[in-house]
């Protein structure tokens, strides 16, 4: 027998135990009553009126516990169709067809429009829910949404839609029973992820349909003309000129003339005229224009507007480049003549900031050519390659210790045969001056060695490229020939920085600084062998850029002011490519004292900067360093205040952050993605000019989904129940009435 407790519930109107206790109390009244009619009536009649009194009981018991009777059923529930309507940037574009144009959000809201009958066909058999998607999903109050999102996810889109259905398939619940997507399939976050949540969403029975808004081919009302990939150094030397690269792209322009302007903070410098060759054409631009006065330079390439086009927002980019003094002097002086000072001179007498004098210390001349104190006037870098220290006026050696310890001259010592303690360098001025320490007496650490930057080497100037080339690599010694050999040297000093080294005990390059002036030291003397490797092996130009920028790090001008006081970022311009992950500037400050200066922002959410104190960069002054989310595009100020001589100083620098707009950078619907979607999903990919048929479609596929529904009956309540427990009372009160008893 099956368990009562499926077919009978209770909902009582008291406890229980209340119930229990007035129903036994009234029952016992009524049995006792019937003793009190011992003598008016027959035992039949008692038994007859007890009864009926008893059956009141019960049925006043059953009111009071709510007894009801269950049993299973079901309910037809109307089927869910969710729309999904793009409401990206994207979708303001204005390609719709039309005699006007009209921005493809436009163009959805007018196709439902039109669709009126068919949708009002679809909402009487479904329910409809819209929600708009972006950088988010969320619902919509109607079909028409605002194209604002700066991403586009439909992947996150459908994933959303399937957790839904997935928490939808309980027993009382309706998941979807289609999903329709109208959008331009530009999406441009997870995009190779849309159709796996389509599969997973047909998976679930789900269907998806896609509908395609916009233009796939250029020509006619579709043609734009844009500047893309900006591209010129961060930093170039005053005369000197800058490569500034770029690439016009056009869409629907083919045979027409394009004028594209290069301006200079806000002048003209240079223009070209471009015509397409083809419906879709990109021209790589190229222009050198000369700066001539120092600071930041802003430069902007713009394609001159023209009429039709789809959007204007795209038609110029810009980029900031600082320009900073040149005219740096070198002095080479070396010991013998070999590759390495050769394929060396050369590089440093090719780069357009150097002025480079090269002196070789051999032969019968070698002591008149040796440089005097009054030589040095003028240089800001001296090279001593390898040479003894005997090879040089012993005033010489006086002066350039003097020199770097007050910051007038920066000094380069390269690694050789007579280099160091096997030159007799340990004894001189010199040696308290170099990173590492020098021996007594000389050696060498046998070949071959690989060269391999640290990580703080990687961090530093001279490795990282951000030079005038724009490269976007960092330099490393990866694939290039090995070095012969090394100069046996001591443990690199405190406050000195390992640049390369070969293994963790054989430095290869280390710095210092002494305030002003700077020291770098090589153990080698064989990367010429850089220089002739092969191209695909980077060698050539790791030789080049390695010792352009060493010199350049030791002239000071790795963008670093001299001040007492100065703030400055590792790059001058950010990329903003999403919002929730914002690039982050890397902040260097130099103030006087021990104290940490006060850095504020304005500009990218204003904040202060939290430093950490990273080494000194001269006598009394620290070098601090931090770091800056760059949350919202425009220009930014960061600003370091510090207490200089009694006084409060305060030192800027400026960045620009510009927003990388994946919404425009294709202009042309993507059909290919949503019918990979729509084939995944197991829909169809139509048109919106087919969103009529697809409405009609939908209505005559889906069908009302039958939910398992549960039934009640009460029995303790309702006109029938009144009518019993009325009949009883009145039949019991007839009887006694008839029988003549009270």
């Amino acid at each position: 027998m099956a368990d009562l407790s499926q077919y009978l519930v209770l909902d009582p109107l008291l406890p229980p135990v209340w119930t229990a206790g007035v129903t036994l109390v009234l029952a016992a009244a009524t049995v006792a009553s019937a003793w009190w009619w011992a003598g008016a009536a027959s035992r039949g009649r008692r038994r007859v009126l007890v009864i009926l009194r008893l059956l009141a009981v019960a049925a006043l018991a059953v009111m009071m516990l709510g007894l009801q009777a269950r049993w299973k059923g079901r309910r037809d529930v109307p089927a869910e169709v969710t729309v999904l309507v793009d409401a990206s940037r994207s979708m303001g574009i204005r390609d719709a067809d039309g005699d006007v144009a009209v921005t493809r959000a436009e163009a959805v809201r007018r196709a439902f429009s039109a669709a009126d009958d068919a949708y009002a066909a679809l909402a009487g058999r479904a329910g409809v829910r819209p929600f708009a998607f972006g950088s988010d999903v969320r619902a919509a109050e109607g079909l028409s949404v605002e194209p604002i999102d700066p991403r586009t996810d439909l992947a996150q889109a459908l994933r959303a839609v399937a957790a839904r259905a997935r928490r939808s398939a309980g027993p009382f619940d309706v998941p979807p029973a289609a999903v329709v997507v109208l959008s331009d399939g530009r999406a441009n976050r997870n995009a190779s992820e849309a159709a796996a949540a389509a599969r997973e969403l047909a998976g679930l029975g789900v269907t998806v349909h896609t509908v395609l808004v916009g233009s796939t081919e250029p020509g006619g009302r579709v043609c734009d003309a844009a500047v893309r990939g900006l591209r010129a150094p961060d930093r170039v030397f005053v005369g000197n000129k800058a490569e500034v690269r770029a690439t016009a792209a056009f869409l629907g322009l083919e045979g027409t003339a394009v004028e594209v302007v290069l301006t200079m903070n806000g002048k003209p410098v240079d223009r070209r005229r471009v015509t397409p060759t083809s419906q879709r054409d990109a021209r790589e631009l190229r222009f050198a224009p000369a700066l001539e006065t120092t600071g930041p330079c802003r430069l902007a390439l713009t394609v001159e507007p023209l009429e039709g086009e789809l959007i204007t927002t795209n038609n110029r980019a810009e980029t900031t480049v600082r320009v900073e003094e040149g005219g740096i002097g070198v002095l080479y002086v070396d010991g013998r003549l070999h590759p390495e000072g050769k394929y060396l001179a050369r590089v440093l007498g090719d780069a357009r900031e150097l002025e480079l004098a090269r002196r070789v210390l051999v032969g019968a001349g070698a002591e008149a050519a040796a440089p005097r104190p009054a030589d040095l006037a003028g240089v800001n870098v001296l090279i001593l390659g390898d040479l003894p220290a005997a090879a040089l006026p012993r005033e010489t050696i006086d002066d350039v210790a003097r020199r770097v310890r007050a910051g007038d001259l920066s000094l380069l010592t390269l690694g050789g045969p007579d280099a160091y303690g096997a030159g007799g360098w340990a004894a001189t001025p010199l040696a308290a001056l170099l990173p590492f320490d020098v021996p007594a007496s000389g050696g060498e650490v046998a070949g071959p060695l690989a060269f391999r930057p640290t990580v703080e080497g990687r961090a530093h100037f001279v490795f990282r490229a951000d030079d005038e080339d724009g490269a976007a690599t960092t330099l490393t010694g990866a694939d290039l020939p090995p070095l012969a050999g090394a100069c046996a040297v001591g443990a690199v000093r405190p406050g000195a920085r390992l640049l390369a080294e070969a293994r963790a005990d054989v430095p290869l390059l280390a710095v210092r600084d002494f305030g002003g002036g700077r020291v770098a030291s090589a153990t080698f003397d064989t990367t010429w062998q850089w220089a002739l490797a092969p191209e695909d092996t980077g060698g050539p130009d790791l030789h080049r850029r390695l010792w352009r920028r060493l010199v350049l790090w030791l002239a000071g001008r790795d963008g670093r002011p001299k001040d007492d006081l100065w703030i400055l970022t590792d790059r001058t311009e950010y990329v903003l490519a999403d919002p929730e992950r914002p690039p982050e500037a890397e902040v260097t400050v130099a103030a006087p004292g021990d104290a940490p200066p006060k850095v504020t922002v304005q500009g990218a959410g204003e904040a202060d900067v939290r430093l950490q104190r990273v080494g000194g960069t001269g006598p009394g002054r620290s070098e601090w360093r931090g770091t800056v989310p760059l949350r919202r595009p425009g220009e930014v100020t960061l600003a370091a205040e510090a207490t200089v001589d009694g006084q409060v100083r305060r030192a800027e620098t400026h960045l620009v952050v510009r927003e990388q707009d994946f919404e425009l950078a294709e202009l042309l619907a993507d059909g290919d993605t949503l019918s990979r979607v729509a084939e995944a999903g197991g829909g169809t990919f139509r048109r919106l000019d087919s969103l009529s048929d697809l409405l009609r479609s939908l209505a005559g596929e889906v069908e009302p989904r039958h939910v398992p529904a549960e039934r009640r009956l009460p029995l303790g309540r309702g006109r029938a129940f009144l009518a019993v427990f009325v009949g009883l009372l009145a039949s019991e009160w007839v009887l006694r009435r008839s029988w003549r008893m009270a």
